[in-house]
Parts: structure tokens; C-alpha cells; sequence
């Protein structure tokens, strides 16, 4: 080989290094911090929730779970509603209340800190 392919030869190299290197299971690994790996029993007093998401498996995470985001901004794994009737309830009382809040324009102290989550 000359020594002129030589430069080229080493940029094909590292690209390819680069692309074995960052793998798909690198970045699940990654998105797999924010996931739920247990979930509590205990049901959540509906004052202190502002928002919830629901985590699903088999996209970056092991199991279906509903985490709840609290006044304190804490973060609480429940399970999933298809598998707790309480979080059926307390999801859909937390989307009643938003409803009522963006109908109010995020008015009063029920609403407080609602407009910050949902944004």
C-alpha cells in the first residue's frame, strides 16, 4: 500500500471503531436509568400527585409501570392500571383535574404548579 492511502485507510478505521463502539444495547443501557424496576402497593394520596407518565416495557425498560411525579417533584413507581385499580383511578383523577385546570387557565391553588408539568 503508498503511503498516500495510508491517511484514508486510518479515517476508515476509526469511523468504523466509532460504529462497533456505540452499539444499540449501549443506548438501551442508557435509557434504562429512568426506569421503574420495582413498583409500591401502597396507594398514592391523590393531594400530593402533579403528573404521572407510563413507562412501558420493552422500550428501554423491563416492565409496565405509572410513575407518579409529586408537589416535592419525587418520583413514585406504581403499578401498572391494568394491574391496580387504584392507579386507574388516581390517572384519571389527575387528567379530570388538568382538564379543569386549562379550562380555568391554571387559576387557583389546586392548579399550582400543573401548568409547569404539562407544558
Amino acid at each position: 500500500m503508498t503511503s498516500a492511502h495510508l491517511p484514508a485507510l486510518s479515517v476508515i478505521l476509526c469511523a468504523l471503531a466509532l460504529i462497533i463502539y456505540n452499539t444499540p444495547a449501549d443506548a438501551q443501557a442508557d435509557s434504562a436509568l429512568d426506569c421503574c424496576l420495582k413498583v409500591g402497593s401502597q396507594v398514592i394520596p391523590k393531594q400530593i400527585v402533579l403528573s404521572y407518565r407510563n413507562q412501558i416495557r420493552g422500550i428501554g425498560c423491563t416492565r409496565d409501570a405509572v410513575v407518579f411525579t409529586t408537589r416535592r417533584d419525587k418520583k413514585l413507581c406504581a403499578p401498572a392500571a391494568s394491574e391496580a385499580k387504584w392507579v386507574e383511578e388516581l390517572t384519571r383523577f389527575i387528567d379530570n383535574r388538568l382538564k379543569k385546570c386549562k379550562g380555568i387557565k391554571f387559576q387557583g391553588k389546586r392548579c399550582e404548579g400543573l401548568k409547569t408539568k404539562t407544558v
